[in-house]
C-alpha cells in the first residue's frame, strides 16, 4: 500500500486506518460483498481521496459491467468518459426514489420517514450498493437513501453526486460521510426529502 503515494495514508474496511490520516485514500475493494458472493453483478470497487476531511476525488468501478464513474473536485462527474448531470425534476410527485435494504431503515428508526418519501414520490426502486447514487448522478433517478454505512461506502459517492450538480448529506442534513446515513438528490428536492425524513 505504501507505493500508492508518498505521504498518503489509508482507511478501509479490510485494513483499518494506516499512515497519514490528514491525506488518505479511503478504499472499499468490494462494495456489495453479498451481491459478489451470489453472482449478482451490482458491486464495485470504491476509492476516494480525502484531504483534511474533504473528499477531493472519487472512483467507482464495476468490473462485471465495466462501468466506471469518477469525479474530481471542480472538474465534474463522469460515467465511462461522458460527463453526467443530475436531473431537473422539480417535484417529489415526479421523482424516482431509490433505497437499499428495508430492514436496515427500520432498524435505524427511519421507517416512518421512508414511508412518507414513498408516499410522496412517483416510483421507488430497491437496488443497493453504489447503483442508486450512480442513477442520481446520471439523472435517471432523483433520490437515493441508505442507512448503516461506513465512510468507505460513501467517499466516492459524495463527490460524484456533488460534481454532478446534486446534493449529498446524511439524514440530518449534514454533508458528511461519517454519520452512517446517506441522502443523495438532484439538489432541487433535497430540502423536501429531508423534511419528510425528519418530520
Amino acid at each position: 500500500m505504501s507505493r500508492a503515494g508518498s505521504g498518503y495514508g489509508f482507511l478501509g474496511e479490510e485494513f483499518g486506518a494506516q499512515g497519514n490520516q490528514e491525506r488518505r485514500w479511503i478504499i472499499d475493494p468490494i462494495d456489495g460483498t453479498q451481491n459478489f458472493v451470489r453472482k449478482i453483478p451490482v458491486w464495485a470497487t470504491l476509492i476516494g481521496l480525502e484531504e483534511r476531511g474533504e473528499v477531493m476525488l472519487g472512483v467507482i468501478y464495476n468490473p462485471v459491467t465495466k462501468e466506471l464513474l469518477y469525479a474530481r473536485k471542480g472538474d465534474g462527474a463522469f460515467s465511462n468518459g461522458e460527463r453526467v448531470r443530475v436531473s431537473a425534476v422539480p417535484t417529489l410527485s415526479e421523482a424516482f426514489l431509490c433505497h437499499a435494504s428495508l430492514h436496515v431503515l427500520r432498524q435505524a428508526g427511519r421507517w416512518d420517514g421512508f414511508v412518507r418519501l414513498v408516499d410522496a414520490t412517483a416510483r421507488q426502486r430497491g437496488f443497493g450498493e453504489y447503483l442508486p447514487y450512480a442513477l442520481v448522478a446520471r439523472g435517471q433517478a432523483e433520490i437515493a437513501m441508505e442507512a448503516d454505512l461506513k465512510p468507505w461506502d460513501l467517499a466516492p459517492i459524495k463527490i460524484l453526486i456533488e460534481e454532478a450538480g446534486g446534493m449529498f448529506t446524511d439524514f440530518d442534513g449534514k454533508p458528511t460521510i461519517y454519520s452512517g446515513s446517506a441522502l443523495a438528490t438532484n439538489g432541487l428536492l433535497h430540502d423536501a426529502a429531508l423534511s419528510l425524513l425528519r418530520s
